[in-house]
């Protein structure tokens, strides 16, 4: 036997063990857990590519390979590995592919070196170690993943290695059209990427729209229980205070009895209109025809007035019928509590808040709610100290647990086809939507 057809068989050797390898990486089959069957299939398949390449020789067992070896490999891993049929032909397959850019290299080396005997067969010899290392630890992990995804990506990465497979086994295996430089054929590879790029990208960017409406949702939901907490929270504080009154109220009327028969009239008076003031910062203000949306005002606006921060409001918007409330009042929370903090930032670093904001109403968040074009628009504004920092017009921070009711406005605004707007004028910062 020649040195030529030595170095061949050596080469044929290193291509079955670099495509055994591979497969079985991609199949999420790991040489660590699996020695025993990556040596026993090697050497199995070692010995009967080496007979039948003396028995059939070169030729035949190049065109035979799907038979004798790729076929074999792919129930292993089927029945042996149990792996589902899908993987089991995409990790064979794909080996198959990584398969190519080794035999490029000794197309390359031949070019550069014509001269060079058997040029070819060593260089692809050579490069097949480093390759598989790089396809082990760069590639496959990524493969393996394939496990956990939708029927959809498993198939559309099914028929992309089973296309290719079919292809190069039609035009350089069985026959040589893919060298004969003939037009059809080269437009048609053309072609061929042209449509294989066009159907990655229309897949690709569906599941990515997917994806992102799931998380869009999941925001949305996440802020709507935190929002349902908190009005529960302020419900049962109302409950309880209602029912502190109830209780009492047989003690304030005997109290007030009492005054009014010694004559104590202005005593009667001043508890009377301490208990109003009492009932007053317990009810819910009425700021539209939507009792939900009342609450979350009067509990926000409660919560800013206490803190010495003055608040203007104005709803003149009646029609929430196009809308899911608890997306409205996720969004109202989440806007309102961040112009809260805010302006509660910017009280910390006063010295006396509460006369500085009766003075000039530097510490301001003012709300408008009203109707334009059967849509409503929302308008919400407040004074701040701190600089807001913005990142492609949204604000952002640095601050653990925060910026979440920034991505749950934005979310409820894009599920309704709105359009939003975050900015700074004159110290004031300003957000608006329209839905």
């Amino acid at each position: 036997m020649s040195a030529a057809a030595i170095l061949s068989l050596i080469n044929y050797g290193f291509v079955l063990i670099f495509g055994i390898i591979v497969s079985f990486y991609f199949a999420g089959i790991c040489w660590e857990d699996n020695k025993r069957l990556y040596i026993l299939t090697i050497i199995a398949f070692a010995i009967f590519q080496t007979v039948s390449y003396i028995t059939f020789g070169k030729e035949i067992l190049y065109k035979c390979y799907p038979i004798f070896i790729h076929i074999p490999l792919i129930l292993i891993i089927r029945y042996i590995c149990h792996q589902n049929i899908y993987i089991s032909s995409i990790a064979v397959m794909s080996a198959y592919l990584m398969c190519t850019p080794r035999k490029w290299f000794g197309t390359l080396a031949m070019y550069v070196f014509p001269q060079v005997h058997m040029i070819s067969d060593i260089t692809t010899i050579a490069v097949t170690i480093p390759l598989l290392l790089i396809v082990v630890k760069y590639i496959s992990p990524y493969i393996i993943r394939l496990k956990d995804e939708s029927r959809t990506i498993i198939s559309l990465f099914f028929l992309l290695p089973l296309t290719y497979y079919i292809l190069e086994y039609a035009f350089t295996v069985y026959t040589d059209l893919l060298y004969t430089g003939k037009a059809v054929i080269i437009e048609f590879m053309d072609s061929f990427i042209v449509i294989l790029y066009f159907t990655l990208s229309i897949v690709t960017l569906h599941l990515s729209n997917k994806k992102n409406t799931a998380e869009r949702k999941n925001i949305i939901l996440s802020a709507a229980a935190t929002q349902a907490e908190k009005e529960i929270s302020q419900l049962t504080d109302y409950q309880k205070q209602a029912a502190i009154y109830r209780h009492d109220l047989r003690h304030h009327m005997t109290f007030i009895q009492n005054c009014l028969i010694n004559n104590h009239t202005e005593q009667a008076l001043d508890y009377i209109n301490e208990i109003n003031t009492s009932l007053d910062n317990t009810r819910i203000t009425r700021y539209c025809n939507n009792e939900a949306i009342n609450l979350i005002l009067s509990s926000y606006i409660s919560k800013a007035n206490k803190t010495g921060i003055t608040t203007h409001i104005s709803v003149t918007a009646s029609d929430f019928s196009r809308y899911k409330i608890t997306d409205l009042c996720s969004l109202l929370a989440n806007a309102i509590e961040n112009a809260i903090n805010a302006c509660t930032s910017q009280i910390s670093t006063t010295n006396n808040p509460l006369a500085d904001s009766e003075k000039n109403n530097s510490h301001l968040i003012t709300i408008r709610m009203f109707e334009k074009n059967n849509k409503i628009c929302i308008n919400i504004s407040n004074t701040y100290s701190d600089e807001p920092q913005f990142v492609n017009m949204i604000p952002v921070t640095s601050q653990l647990g925060h910026g979440i009711g920034i991505r749950s406005i934005i979310s409820v605004v894009e599920k309704y086809n709105g359009i939003y707007a975050f900015f700074t004028k004159d110290g004031i910062f300003y957000f608006q939507a329209c839905i």
